[in-house]
């Protein structure tokens, strides 16, 4: 008896041995969870100023444009395009909750409507003390009324073209300057798009607009970066392959709506920018992406919670706005266009000619020329 007494004692038993069992087994899941909520929070955005010395590139998500603001290391900021008209409170909202009052340098890389279109917004609601654009023009409203806007805010007025600098400061390592448009009489307006290029001491980070190959083939410089906000929008009329070798980035930003009418991103640039080993980041998969620089080393987090929170804008790259229901002809930043939010339109390029011929009739509230 006393030894089978002994037995008893001395072994942990089935059920103790069990027990044991499930306490690691759940400390280890315990800690894979904490880690896994670290990873999670250490992605999202964080809406606080940039510390300060270094800098921060928010990709903000606009759906199916362009938006970039930058606060850079010498306390100074900059926004580079503002998405479509019905994007701008998103992108004033956003600013303001960062606490910022003043933009230093406002770039409208192009006057599509999906990069100009909120500007409008940002000029009425911002103490803006530099615009950069191009030497391009349109006859859009939406164009109009960006005039309108830089015109109440009698802002300093300088044109974007291939050369002129736009900030430097040696002392905090940092300068930015325009690498295009470097050239004139493009037929697509994509190549009147100011291209920047901004070096903080060791990082760079270059911007694209919606630059085409024209307009890659005529820079000059050194267009090597860590991030690129990759041409319009992962387009296969950007980003050839001689371009991005010379770029070879740590990361290739592409901004765009989710399930958007042009198929954005094409599969060939994004096969050519991970030939060279970048790393793809999207805002319609991750919503909008900050990218923070401390003169050496990237830090990235998103937003993945508001990915395809914006709605994808209407099509900027063709001439006309059909609407198949009334048989109008529209530019497509008419307000019978926007206001409708894309119903029964579709988008062309045809002369005004032959849409006549197909049974389609100018609207009145735009009246559409060639």
């Amino acid at each position: 008896m006393a030894n089978a007494d002994k037995k008893q004692s001395g072994g942990l038993g089935f059920g103790k041995v069990i027990s044991i069992i499930s306490a690691f087994i759940a400390a280890i899941v315990f800690i894979y969870n904490g880690f896994q909520q670290a990873g999670e929070e250490a992605k999202k955005v964080s809406l606080a100023k940039a510390a300060d010395g270094t800098m921060a590139v928010h990709y903000i998500d606009v759906g199916q444009g362009d938006s970039e603001f930058v606060e850079l290391p010498n306390g100074e900021t900059m926004l580079i395009d503002a998405g479509e008209k019905e994007q701008g409170q998103t992108v004033v909202n956003y600013i303001n909750s960062l606490g910022y009052e003043e933009i230093t340098y406002l770039i409208a890389t192009h006057p599509h409507t999906d990069h100009i279109g909120g500007l409008a917004a940002v000029l009425r609601e911002f103490d803006v003390k530099n615009v950069y654009m191009p030497n391009a023009v349109t006859t859009s409203s939406t164009y109009d009324k960006f005039l309108t806007a830089v015109e109440k805010e009698n802002c300093s007025v300088i044109e974007a073209k291939a050369g002129v600098s736009v900030v430097k400061d040696e002392s905090k390592g940092l300068a930015a300057y325009m690498l295009a448009p470097a050239g004139s009489g493009y037929e697509s307006l994509n190549n009147y798009s100011a291209v920047l290029k901004i070096e903080f001491f060791n990082t760079s980070f270059l911007f694209m607009g919606d630059a085409e190959t024209v307009s890659e083939n005529e820079i000059n410089a050194d267009v090597s970066a860590d991030v690129v906000k990759v041409g319009h929008h992962g387009s296969n009329s950007s980003s050839s392959a001689a371009f991005v070798k010379r770029v070879s980035p740590q990361y290739a930003v592409i901004e765009c709506g989710v399930d958007n009418s042009y198929g954005h991103p094409h599969k060939e640039p994004l096969a050519r920018w991970q030939s060279v080993g970048a790393e793809i980041l999207r805002t319609d998969t991750m919503g909008t992406i900050v990218i923070t620089s401390d003169g050496v080393n990237l830090t990235v987090s998103y937003d993945s919670a508001s990915k395809g929170a914006q709605a994808t804008a209407p099509a900027a790259d063709y001439k006309w706005a059909l609407n198949t229901n009334t048989k109008k002809i529209h530019y497509p930043s008419c307000t019978s266009v926007t206001e409708g939010n894309g119903k029964n339109i579709e988008y062309s390029n045809k002369s005004l000619e032959e849409l006549q011929s197909a049974g389609y009739t100018p609207c009145g509230r735009c009246n559409p020329h060639e």
